[in-house]
């Protein structure tokens, strides 16, 4: 019987010290390391990496598996660099930019690996609890600010599932991976994404209150 690989973005149970580690603390460092993958400097892009490399070896996650479900999206962006290298008058490409195309698909993968870190290690119900108590120590609680970023980071995960719903289905019915798959299984997802924010909207209105993640 084959064993299913774990979803991206999913989280998985585990006594790490990673695992132990307080929410609020995890969510503010691997955010400031997301961020960080962004600053003019390749040397501080190796350091992260390497960071999240012990960092996942630390909570017993191979590193390669913090990049699973990353495919479409550093797909479509570094397409997006190719099309811009595309000159019409006269036809010919342009390789000038691609080379800081392929550095931004690393600092995408970076980030996406931060946050794949994240919610490997850290529950849904606990990064909530985390920010409300953020929330309290800033007495902001009537703004519902800490409802709002854990339903958005919530999504995350969620799409994944979706995606790999989506693409299982489309799969069995024959469909093939590739450029013509996802330009139909994207558009899938997104509705359904749609309909479930729409539907979790209805809920939390019929209730009056935040329903508690976990």
């Amino acid at each position: 019987m084959a064993v299913s690989k774990p979803l991206p973005w999913s989280y998985r149970k585990g006594t790490t010290a990673l695992h132990r580690l307080k929410a609020g603390i995890k969510l503010a460092f691997l955010l400031l390391l997301s961020l960080a993958a962004f600053l003019p400097n390749l040397m501080v892009l190796s350091t992260i990496a390497l960071v999240l490399i012990v960092l996942s070896l630390t909570a017993r996650i191979g590193p390669w598996e913090l990049l699973r479900g990353s495919g479409p999206l550093l797909f479509v962006v570094l397409g997006v660099f190719i099309l811009g290298g595309v000159e019409t008058s006269p036809p010919y490409f342009s390789f000038d930019g691609l080379g800081e195309s392929v550095i931004f698909c690393g600092r995408i993968a970076i980030a996406f690996a931060a946050g794949a870190l994240l919610f490997a290690v850290t529950t849904q119900g606990e990064i909530r609890r985390a920010l409300s108590r953020l929330e309290a120590a800033l007495r902001i609680e009537k703004f519902r600010i800490s409802l709002g970023i854990s339903l958005m980071l919530g999504f995350l995960p969620l799409f994944f599932q979706m995606w790999e719903d989506v693409n299982l289905a489309w799969q069995s019915k024959g469909g093939k991976k590739g450029l013509k798959g996802m330009t139909i299984l994207i558009p899938l997802v997104i509705e359904r994404m749609i309909i479930k924010a729409a539907e979790t909207a209805l809920a939390m209105e019929s209730r009056g209150a935040a329903p508690y993640i976990e």
